[in-house]
């Protein structure tokens, strides 16, 4: 009897509202673990908004924050976790990040990330190596990040988020730039490493194409709303 994979995700209904404007509504999907789910929408269409929420970051941008709908994560309501803990299990990361990651070292992000009780350098060069990083960080934890390429900076944080016990990836539009070449090692890193456990990745693109191929599920939202939620394969029709 084939084993049913545990949600890691389940958004039923879900609006919300910033300074009484409706950012995104009625928002309804399940994600399960070791799962890629693809969100794909124009700028504007409510992806960031959503996918913030998730890490309760929304309430660090807005005056006034307000959602109505359901959203569990690991079973338990999202809003009940401190959030603190709600942090460390949802892994949120956009373009600004980058810019943030500029001014630290390599150390330095550790410490920010896992805290003052991070082992040796030397301790991580076997799971470094896995995430194609060795050869990047040569100067160890004195590694200037701004001397790294944005694909690096990428595997930086996904060897983060497997350091920690992170339940949900997200990566917003930090990947449409990449080229193919580099999709393609990303891609095998992410199952070979990131998605080997119980982890899920939800990745939001204004370019859906390349994206497909490793996608579990996928979304298309526009003003707001969901206009398809589904197999990718099934997207590529009805279109």
């Amino acid at each position: 009897m084939k084993s049913q994979k545990k949600k890691v995700l389940e958004v039923e209904n879900f609006t919300g509202f910033a300074n009484k404007a409706k950012l995104f509504e009625n928002i309804t999907f399940k994600l399960e673990e070791k799962n890629i789910l693809v969100l794909y929408g124009p700028r504007g269409s409510g992806k960031s908004a959503l996918l913030r929420s998730f890490a309760r970051l929304n309430e660090e941008i807005f005056d006034e924050i307000r959602y109505d709908g359901k959203v569990f994560l690991e079973d338990k309501d999202l809003f009940e976790y401190d959030i603190k803990e709600l942090r460390n299990l949802v892994f949120y990361t956009d373009t600004n990040f980058f810019e943030a990651l500029d001014y630290l070292t390599f150390g330095e992000l550790m410490e920010l990330a896992i805290g003052k009780g991070f082992l040796p350098f030397e301790e991580y060069t076997s799971l470094l190596d896995d995430f194609d990083l060795l050869k990047s960080l040569y100067n160890g934890f004195k590694t200037k990040l701004s001397e790294l390429y944005v694909l690096e900076k990428i595997f930086v944080l996904l060897f983060l988020s497997y350091l920690k016990d992170t339940k949900l990836v997200i990566f917003d539009c930090i990947l449409d730039h990449l080229d193919d070449d580099h999709l393609q090692k990303l891609s095998l890193i992410l199952k070979k490493k990131l998605l080997s456990g119980d982890k899920s990745l939800i990745i939001a693109t204004r370019f859906f194409k390349r994206f497909l191929p490793i996608a579990d599920l996928f979304i298309f939202m526009k003003n707001g709303k969901i206009e398809f939620e589904g197999e990718p394969e099934e997207f590529t029709i009805v279109r």
